[in-house]
């Protein structure tokens, strides 16, 4: 495919200003006979984007892929990034999920050719599973044609989003020339874990020479290499927490506890100290396999019909082990030190050192190796209907779309340890020593030799003394995700006055997303180390830059047969406590939406008006726990209704200012859905404190007014500025609370292991919340000259909450520059992104954890050989960015990894 644009009888010079960049005068040199120039590759994908924003009805920002089967990225969420307002989380190395206008994943949307698509992931990020986000690195890039970024939305669109929503647009077979073919395969290599694998994919598109028929086949396999090593904070205690059982002889900064002054004591007291600090290893190999089709039927002129389908498949097994200290009990202190506080902020304890246990049981340290099988799949369906009689263009699409993820089953083993240690921390540098080098094997105990035995019960009565070592749950965090849905739309063109086109249909959805885990628990009544099961030693390389010092590195680790091996050699005894009635729920979700809609000229305006009604109904089914009158704890299956009605009107408005300015303004109230596990989580009652937990069935959908408006100067051909600026008004924001009741007396619940009803103190989810987002961004590309040009945007958004962190994953500072060359059979580019620190999850006992600021360049060359084949060689990565996490103040680190640096060679065929 090519796009055409005439050659400029003189030079055309612009500038661009891009935070505080600026771009060469752009210059394209004609010939007399006004002949054509074939723009591909890069600026091909440029162009289209560029039309496509240009004439939306909306806010919108575009992604086109550079030709079929061919995305600037291998992954879709990094190519997304590179636009304005868009950033992602690297936790493992690439993105998965994606952050819009200051808002969190969960609060945007996904479509794929206007539909919904089913979500489920494999577990790493367990906080977030039950989101309404998408993994993205799902997706095959060979079968994107665009990617929409609804920013300000119409009433057309499905409602969900307060951030925006993004449409993935597939490659379709009419669309394309007949016999097109498309195939890359590849070799990508992970500095980091010094292993390769490969990848590739394939597409097929044909159709008849009348072209009422076409079938579009394609399929992708990618492969990828994880090894994460790092650093981490399980727990952070306070120096007044070791005080409490300190002995009197114990020093803190050199001078005994009994005769520290006051003073010191306080501010010691404050100080933060890293209890359980750890030394991780994190091993995966990512394999995912796609496969995606679709059919047209054209039966008349204006008719046709297009069937599609995506199964994906992906194994995300892993093997991870820590090895950590337990510096939570202050009885073993034998002296500290450590750095006051400044400016209101707790100091840090930068070191503490503990004695070891040399007589009796206890443990002082403990070494965790589990393997996870994970699997996650993905299947989606859809027929699409074009039909346009007498004047109407009528649209429908039907289809189911269902997912799957956890882990199925997951292996748990630990050891534990009694030797003295001293660790601390100050930022991204940490030190642990044991008595004995972590590469001591013989020092790690099982949990029978370490702890001794407890009376074990078995089913029939019988009893025999064992300690458990670890179990092996099924369907651990297991996550089921389907909807059927259907919609139908009109469109007319119409000649009433200002108004052009009315537009007006509905949407219905079926959806149920649960949760379940199956638990057990393996027990031993024999005594072993881990010097018994031939472990491995771990890289220590692969701590290189984290600020890792001590002999806790290296450590021994178990492989993923070393750990199933050794549950089935040690494990005398096996309980099966089946499901975990705390970890289920199910949610069935009913969504019924119509909507209205005119668009309108007027002179140099034209725009749209409208309004969208929607109706949700939600069951959600989930477990009641209590006491019983046996003091037994009981659980209760509970269902929930609740519905929810929203009128939710959107306008937008639009000035064409000159022939090449176009003014934009929007207005729209918006909704997004809470979480699932925040409707249905299980509700825990404790009658002995009169307090519980849970989730709550009650929750109302997010809600928000959003305005945007923007500025667009397209003053050449492939180059633009562009200025936004957006805000977000949100209400009914959901966060953890606890609730007392209207009067403060507390919440009238009937406990149901007890039959009896009384007042409890809830901490769950609750609306009333409100936050506010303001920002602006500016973006641009500008064509240079001798074939260079740039992209460029910088993004600034700022929250107003009623908490003091903000909202979660907004980064108030974004700037991505893409600059890039394409001359003749070359091309290249270079991506540098950052983003500013952000707050992303309340940890254990309600710390505030952020992560710091992060950066990202990546580089791409490519050669076109001819027509029809092409090289490329990438980067990613190149700065071997650290991903670096903290509690509240940057002195408490809670992750510190490095992912590695990423090169890939591949080779393209496109006919």
């Amino acid at each position: 495919m090519t796009f055409k644009v005439p050659l400029l009888n003189s030079v055309a010079i612009a500038a661009i200003a891009v935070t505080g960049l600026y771009a060469a005068p752009a210059l394209a040199q004609a010939s007399d006979d006004q002949s054509e120039i074939v723009v591909t590759g890069i600026r091909k994908s440029i162009a289209d984007s560029i039309e496509t924003k240009r004439k939306a009805n909306s806010i919108v920002d575009v992604l086109s892929a550079e030709d079929v089967g061919k995305l600037p990225d291998t992954n879709v969420a990094e190519s997304l990034s590179r636009l304005p307002g868009i950033t992602v989380d690297h936790q493992f190395g690439e993105g998965e999920q994606l952050s819009i206008a200051g808002v969190e994943p969960a609060l945007n949307r996904l479509t794929i050719d206007g539909h919904s698509i089913a979500s489920a992931d494999w577990g790493g990020n367990p906080s977030d599973r039950s989101s309404r986000t998408f993994n993205y690195s799902l997706l095959s890039p060979s079968i994107i044609s665009q990617a929409v970024v609804y920013k300000t939305p119409e009433a057309r669109l499905q409602e969900g989003a307060i951030g925006a929503s993004v449409d993935v647009v597939t490659r379709k077979p009419l669309d394309l020339k007949p016999n097109t073919i498309a195939a890359t395969g590849g070799y990508e290599y992970n500095g980091r874990v010094e292993k390769g694998s490969v990848r590739g994919s394939g597409l097929y598109s044909w159709h008849n020479d009348a072209g009422t028929f076409g079938i579009l086949l394609g399929a992708n396999y990618d492969k990828q290499q994880l090894a994460r090593a790092g650093v981490a904070t399980y727990w952070y205690r306070t120096g007044a927490d070791l005080l409490g059982n300190a002995p009197a002889s114990a020093t803190v900064n050199g001078t005994a506890i009994s005769a520290l002054s006051a003073a010191d004591k306080a501010a010691f007291g404050t100080a933060r100290y890293a209890s359980m600090l750890a030394r991780e290893y994190f091993r995966q190999q990512r394999e995912r396999i796609g496969f995606n089709g679709a059919v047209q039927v054209k039966p008349a002129d204006n008719l046709t019909f297009t069937g599609t389908a995506m199964v994906i498949r992906g194994n995300y097994d892993n093997v991870s082990n820590s090895i950590y200290t337990f510096g939570y009990d202050g009885s073993g202190l034998t002296s500290a030190t450590f750095t006051p506080g400044k400016d209101g902020n707790p100091g840090i304890v930068t070191s503490a050192s503990f004695a070891g246990i040399t007589n009796g049981k206890g443990a002082t340290g403990e070494l965790d190796a589990n393997y996870r099988r994970t699997r996650v799949k993905n299947d989606t369906y859809s027929v699409m209907m074009d039909w346009k009689p007498g004047g109407w263009d009528v649209t429908g699409n039907v289809g189911y779309t269902k997912a799957s993820g956890g882990k199925n089953p997951e292996y748990l083993l630990d050891f534990r340890t009694q030797q003295g240690f001293t660790a601390g921390a100050n930022g991204q540098d940490t030190n642990v020593n044991w008595q004995s080098p972590a590469n001591d094997a013989s020092k790690w105990l099982s949990n029978y030799t370490a702890l001794g035995g407890e009376t074990i019960t078995r089913p029939d009565g019988s009893t025999f003394v064992a300690r458990q070592i670890g179990g092996v749950p099924t369907q651990s965090g297991f996550t089921v995700d389907k909807e059927w849905f259907g919609e139908l739309n009109f469109k007319r063109d119409v000649n009433w006055g200002p108004i052009t086109t009315i537009l007006f249909g509905g949407r219905y959805a079926d959806h149920t997303n649960s949760n379940t885990t199956y638990t057990n628990a393996v027990y031993t009544d024999q005594n072993y180390t881990l010097a018994d099961l031939n472990p491995t030693l771990r890289d220590p390389s692969l701590y290189d830059g984290l600020g890792a010092t001590g002999n806790g590195l290296p450590f021994y680790g178990l492989d993923q047969a070393s750990i199933i091996s050794t549950l089935s050699k040690y494990g005398t005894y096996t309980v099966d406590r089946g499901l975990s009635q705390s970890d289920y729920w199910l949610v069935k979700e009913r969504i019924g939406a119509g909507y209205v809609q005119a668009n309108f000229e007027v002179g140099k305006f034209r725009g749209n008006i409208g309004g969208r009604f929607v109706h949700t109904e939600d069951q959600s089914n989930y477990y009641v726990s209590g006491q019983n009158a046996a003091n037994q704890t009981v659980y209760t299956l509970t269902r929930s209704n609740t519905d929810d009605n929203r009128f939710l009107p959107a306008a937008n408005l639009i000035y064409q200012a000159g022939e090449n300015v176009v003014l934009r303004g929007s207005v729209a109230k918006v909704i997004a859905r809470v979480r699932y596990s925040d409707l249905a989580g299980s509700l825990s009652l404790d009658d002995s404190t009169s307090t519980g937990s849970g989730g709550n069935p009650d929750l109302k959908p997010y809600a928000a007014t959003n305005f945007g408006f923007s500025t667009e100067w397209y003053f050449a051909p492939g180059s633009y500025i562009s200025g936004e600026l957006f805000y977000r008004d949100i209400s009914n924001y959901v966060g953890n609370e606890v609730d007392d009741g209207p009067d403060g007396q507390g919440v009238l619940i009937t406990n149901t292991a007890t039959g009896q009803t009384r007042r409890y103190s809830i901490t769950r989810p609750v609306n009333g919340g409100k936050a506010s987002v303001t920002g602006f961004s500016i973006s641009g590309n500008a064509n240079l000259i001798w074939g260079f040009g740039v992209q460029a945007n910088y993004t600034f958004a700022d929250a107003d909450t009623q908490s003091k962190n903000g909202l979660p994953y907004l980064s108030r500072n974004t700037v991505t520059i893409s600059p890039y060359f394409e001359k003749g059979p070359f091309q290249a580019r270079v991506s540098y992104n950052r983003r500013s620190k952000y707050f992303y999850r309340f940890g254990r006992q309600q710390s505030s954890d952020y992560t710091a600021a992060y950066r990202e360049l990546d580089a791409q060359i490519s050669y076109n050989l001819n027509k029809a084949i092409s090289f490329t060689a990438s980067a990613s990565n190149l700065l071997d960015e650290t991903y670096y996490q903290y509690s509240s103040t940057p002195d408490a680190p809670t992750s510190i990894y490095k992912n590695g640096r990423v090169f890939s060679l591949s080779a393209t065929l496109r006919m």
